[in-house]
């Protein structure tokens, strides 16, 4: 994935091309220059070699004086330029014997082969490194210049994006009635986005208002049922005595209303996201909390003759969390718990912040343990009731409270889920 953002992935492209063009056109220009020079040194040195030979007064001594040594076949070797003179073609040549730079022209006049030798180095130093420097300084302003353009086009361009982003932002602390926002951009490419979002956020938006009424009407009507049914159950326990047959069962049904209602409760804050402050009213220690879960299936794993243990380590530090989000979570894995394993013990451990349920089942294939959290996930085939969302709700309810979820199974040998919070 690539982070760099889009402004600085257009400068960038500015000064690359900047830096491309910039440094083909130096070149250019100091070719062109160097092709210009050649030509006219070429011209130059052409008329003073017919000069000196039309005069002949002209000594080696006054030539000298001007930069000049005429060289002929009767001429003797001259220690430094002697060897650049062998198998010389006709015409102009430069050659550079650092720290001396000379101009070479050949020529044969009426038969006599001629090269006149110009000394170029004060010429070479000056105007060739100067050129140099101004080639190189104009391709890095240029380049800056490029980068500089790319940055404030890349601006220009980015602008009603940004404006677009900044608009949605503010949007989500808004209500449900807000103005149409494709109305405040111009008929353009931008303005298509913009009507886009505009249209998919009309449909989320409608989706998620249908969502906090079903939710809303459906928790309403549920807990109304719920409500008259723990009520009833009050009322019939008061006429039933503790070893009446009937006052377990009446027990069972209203503590089964009890942890509906919890349930109801917790799905609603995971729906609806509800990160909001927590009352002090509802949170409980961690060891209240797995006591209630140990109470609430303890006859269900007795039915069942799995034993179902309880085990506290280091109870020094004392943490209150939610208990009804933590007693849904402790509920699906202890239901989980007693639906794969036929035999063996389940244990609930507390030790410090986090609690452990480890069973004796049949654990979970190691192809399925990166799935198992997801909606839909069942560990195994077995003929169970449920449609593989208990972890998923689990995990969900973990996300929501910051809280972490450790998985480990081992196939025919058992499972162990830990909750840090």
């Amino acid at each position: 994935m690539n982070k760099i953002s889009i402004r600085w992935r257009i400068v960038i492209a500015f000064t690359l091309i900047t830096l491309f063009v910039g440094g083909a056109f130096s070149l250019g220009i100091n070719q062109i220059i160097h092709a210009m020079e050649d030509e006219l040194i070429s011209d130059q040195m052409d008329i003073k070699l017919k000069l000196i030979i039309s005069n002949p007064t002209h000594t080696d001594a006054s030539l000298a004086k001007l930069g000049l040594h005429l060289f002929t076949p009767a001429s003797p070797e001259h220690p430094e330029l002697s060897k650049h003179l062998v198998n010389l073609p006709h015409g102009f040549t430069e050659v550079e014997n650092e720290p001396y730079s000379y101009y070479i022209y050949r020529q044969t006049v009426d038969g006599l082969d001629y090269i006149l030798v110009q000394d170029q180095s004060h010429y070479e130093d000056g105007f060739e490194k100067n050129l140099f420097i101004v080639l190189k300084s104009g391709l890095l302003l240029i380049v800056l210049l490029g980068g500089l353009v790319g940055w404030l086009l890349a601006r220009q361009i980015l602008a009603p994006i940004v404006k677009l982003s900044e608009v949605f932002a503010k949007r989500k602390q808004q209500s449900l009635h807000e103005t149409a926002i494709a109305e405040k951009f111009s008929n353009d490419e931008i303005g298509s986005l913009a009507q886009a979002f505009e249209d998919t956020y009309t449909k989320v938006k409608d989706a998620l208002w249908r969502e906090r009424l079903f939710t809303s009407d459906v928790s309403h009507e549920f807990r109304s049922a719920l409500m008259i049914i723990s009520s009833s159950c009050e009322l019939l326990l008061q006429d039933k005595q503790n070893n009446d047959a009937d006052y377990e069962r009446i027990t069972r049904i209203a503590r089964a209303s009890a942890e509906m209602q919890q349930l109801i409760q917790s799905l609603l804050m995971i729906a609806r996201a509800e990160h909001t402050a927590i009352n002090p009213t509802q949170t409980q220690s961690l060891e209240h909390i797995i006591d209630e879960a140990f109470a609430r299936w303890q006859r269900a794993f007795l039915e069942k003759k799995i034993v179902l243990n309880v085990i506290k380590k280091d109870m020094t530090v004392e943490k209150k969390v939610n208990a009804d989000l933590l007693l849904t979570v402790l509920s699906n894995l202890l239901k989980n718990a007693l639906n794969y394993t036929d035999s063996g013990k389940v244990e609930i451990i507390l030790e410090g912040h986090s609690i452990s349920v480890v069973d004796t089942g049949i654990g979970i294939d190691l192809n399925k343990q990166s799935q198992m959290l997801k909606p839909f996930v069942r560990g195994s085939e077995l003929p169970l009731d449920g449609l593989g969302l208990g972890l998923s709700l689990i995990q969900r309810i973990c996300e929501h409270k910051g809280w972490r979820l450790n998985l480990f199974s081992e196939p025919r040998k058992g499972s162990t889920f830990t909750i840090i919070v």
